[in-house]
């Protein structure tokens, strides 16, 4: 199985709460070059997990005009101050196909670190519309592989 964390693109600095913030113009463009690099390398993804935070599901949107129609699911676990252990712990119930999960940091960075060190202080840096995909026959803490890590504007791979 695969997981592919994404940052969420570019956002605005300002809007009335944090959960509120739009993507920049900037931030849409990263999120379709997201989705067009994805499309290319051919994942099958089975689901696409979401924050509710507007800029990620602007940039789900943006990934998912690339992938096509993808089951979306939003889900709570995902804003930028949720635990990555609770989080891991949801992923290690998952028995589904290849993942997409968008959301924001320091989640994203601490998951990687999480699930593929298991020490949520071991994540790479992750700038926004970067992405990480890890693989492993169940997602559990210190046992997946990181396969790759991809940021915007190029994506090409790194790791």
């Amino acid at each position: 199985m695969k997981i592919v964390i994404l940052r969420h693109g570019e956002a605005e600095i300002y809007a009335d709460s944090d959960a509120q913030r739009n993507l920049s113009d900037y931030g849409h463009e990263q999120a379709k070059s997201a989705g067009l690099c994805l499309k290319n390398l051919a994942i099958e993804f089975e689901q696409v997990w979401v924050s509710p935070y507007l800029r990620a599901q602007q940039t789900a949107d943006g990934v998912l005009s690339e992938l096509g129609d993808i089951p979306r699911e939003t889900l709570d676990g995902l804003t930028p101050e949720s635990s990555p252990s609770q989080l891991a712990e949801a992923l290690a119930t998952y028995r589904g196909g290849d993942l997409l999960l968008v959301s924001h940091q320091p989640l994203v960075s601490a998951l990687v670190g999480l699930l593929a060190n298991a020490d949520h202080r071991a994540g790479p840096p992750m700038s926004p519309a970067s992405m990480a995909m890890l693989s492993a026959d169940t997602l559990l803490a210190g046992c997946c592989q990181l396969r790759w890590l991809r940021h915007a504007p190029t994506f090409e791979a790194t790791v």
